[in-house]
This record gives structure tokens, sequence and C-alpha cells, in this order.
């Protein structure tokens, strides 16, 4: 019993930390897809929470009650869906540019999959991934996660970090338009001089003809954007995941 009451001013604590950690990990790993597998997921969960228990323990509160567990799983889930959405961005540029040019190919490889297993999001989706990495973006978010628990004390209000939410969506959104606003201007011009030019030669193309040159034309630009793919994402949505993170931090407790 003795060993029991030593221990019980951690138990509470150490819970709260495990929850935050739990869904700040489940959600913020939701742009992995099944590439990272339920148990690596756990294990990092578990990871960041042994880090972070030693300052969740010294800011702990009489206060904390064990309802704050339920509070700090929805802050996890706040800071995961900050990062998901940064990370993600780049899947988004590239299910926009195949949705417009068709350039999806989910019909030819998974008919009775998910459109996104395939096509032009999908390998918006690796180089995104390979440039957030390679600019350290995980460490970030790891430095964020952790430092979280100093920043943001158990007990704290989750609304407290809806605008956080909000702004870090609105900059995803912004950050993949961005990526495919130069393959879209060209697919526009593409078409407009395909335009012109069937109204002077008088030439009937065959059927599809025209939706794959527009498809070619937004591939080979995409193939030719690589390092903005790459080095330009990677960077932004590094400085966005340590800003958003920052943001939630900061926020009012």
């Amino acid at each position: 019993m003795a060993l029991l009451d030593d221990w019980s001013p951690a138990i509470v604590p150490a819970a709260a930390v495990c929850a935050r950690m739990v869904a700040a990990v489940a959600v913020g790993t939701l742009p992995l897809g099944p590439v990272v597998p339920l148990r690596a997921r756990g294990a990092l969960a578990i990871a960041l929470a042994v880090v972070a228990l030693p300052q969740a323990v010294r800011g702990a509160t009489p206060a904390v009650a064990p309802l704050a567990i339920l509070s700090e799983a929805l802050i996890g889930l706040g800071l995961g869906l900050a990062v998901a959405a940064c990370v993600a961005a780049a899947a988004w540029a590239g299910g926009i540019i195949g949705s417009v040019t068709g350039l999806a190919w989910a019909d030819d490889f998974t008919p009775e999959g998910d459109p996104q297993d395939a096509g032009l999001a999908r390998l918006a989706w690796w180089l995104g991934l390979a440039g957030f990495f390679a600019a350290g973006g995980h460490l970030a978010v790891v430095a964020g996660f952790v430092d979280s628990v100093r920043m943001i004390p158990a007990g704290t209000s989750p609304a407290a970090l809806a605008d956080t939410v909000a702004a870090a969506l609105g900059v995803a959104l912004g950050l993949a338009l961005r990526l495919a606003g130069p393959a879209l201007v060209a697919v526009a011009m593409f078409h407009l001089a395909v335009a012109v030019g069937l109204r002077v030669v008088r030439f009937t193309p065959g059927a599809g003809m025209l939706q794959a040159a527009a498809a070619a034309v937004a591939l080979c630009l995409v193939v030719a954007g690589l390092p903005t793919w790459l080095d330009g994402f990677g960077a932004a949505a590094r400085v966005q995941v340590e800003r958003s993170l920052a943001a939630a931090h900061a926020a009012p407790q």
C-alpha cells in the first residue's frame, strides 16, 4: 500500500501524457496511411510518453483529475491535426492535378480500391514525404509533441487549440494550391493552344488523345519541378509544423 501511495501522484499525469501522445501520433500519422504499421505507431507514442513523463509529473497540480485524461486526448488530437494537415499538403496537390487532368490511373490498377492508392496523388505523396523527412520535419514533430507537455500543461482547455488547427488547415491548403498551381496553369494553356490549333488545322483528334496529352504535360511539369516538390515543399512543411506547434504552445491556457 505504501508503494501504491508513493506512485499514486504520478498515475494520473502518466495516463494523461499517454493519452495526449497516443492521440497526437494516431492523428498526426494519418497521412502516412498503411505504410507505417499500427505497432510502429504505438511504439512511437509510448516512447514519446516515456520521454515526456518526467516533465508531466513535475508540472502536475492537485487539480488534475481523471477527467483531464479526456482533455489531454483532445489536445493531442489538435496537435496531430496541425501536423497531419501540413504533411498531407503534397498529396492534396497531386490529387488536384490528377482530378483536373485525369492522371489518376486508379481505375486501371485498383478499380475496387481507394483512388488515392494509384496515380499522381500517390506520386506527390511520396515526393512530399521524402522532402519532409529530408528537411528534418519529423524531428520538429517529435520535439513539438514532447515540448507540448511543458508548454501546454494538463488541465488546459482543448478549445484553446481551435484557432491553431484552423490556421494550419488553411496554410496547408494554400501550400497545396501553390504546388498544384503551375501544373494547372500549364494544362489550361495547353488546352487553349490546342483549341486554337484545331481551329486552324481542322484536325479531329482521336478519343482520349487530348486528355492523354494534357496528362503528359502535367506529369512532365511535375518531374521538371522535382526540386520544388522535394526541397521546397519539405522546408515549407517543416517551417509550418514548427509554427503550428509553437502557436499551440502559445495558445491561452
